[in-house]
């Protein structure tokens, strides 16, 4: 598993086993979250603070690449699509969600959703995108076939975080 250490911009992988760091991986600072590709070949963390997102190779526990994200982007959240083409990183301060290709690391899209996009999270079927904006008291609904926003549910609160559970059966 990976820890994001905000102030130093440390990240450490450690071995779920034996609970000992086998890699120390310096970022920009505010690493702020961690996902992973599917086969778990490649992590994915934001760095807050200079609108960057690292593509760390989890086996040799390396950075392999920096992305520059958009202009204004002081990303959050990360999440990886279920197929693993996709890499969605919550702007903050940016307004957006942010869509790059998780193989090439290229900016596929910049989606406008809420004021100070925080928590992301794909629906159960992987048809949307939830984004928890903070400041706009609400949570944007991303259809992922189009990559638009096509609702705002309000959310009273500042809303920081969104989950997903799947329908019990």
């Amino acid at each position: 598993f990976y820890i994001t250490c905000e102030t130093a911009g440390d990240v450490f992988a450690i071995d779920a086993k034996t609970f000992k760091i086998i890699g120390h991986i310096k970022v920009h600072p505010r690493p702020r979250s961690v996902a992973f590709l599917p086969d778990g070949s490649r992590a994915f963390v934001p760095s807050e603070s200079v609108g960057e997102l690292n593509v760390i190779d989890t086996a040799s526990q390396t950075l392999l690449k920096v992305i520059t994200l958009p202009k204004g982007a002081r990303p959050q959240c990360v999440i990886v699509s279920p197929d693993g083409k996709k890499v969605y990183a919550s702007t903050g301060r940016g307004g957006t969600v942010c869509v790059v290709d998780a193989h090439t690391y290229q900016v596929l899209d910049n989606i406008k959703v809420g004021k100070r996009p925080w928590g992301i999270t794909f629906s159960p079927d992987g048809k949307f995108l939830f984004a928890a904006n903070g400041p706009s008291d609400d949570v944007s609904v991303v259809d992922l076939a189009t990559d638009k926003e096509i609702a705002r549910v309000k959310s009273p609160g500042s809303p920081w975080g969104v989950v997903c559970v799947p329908d019990a059966k």
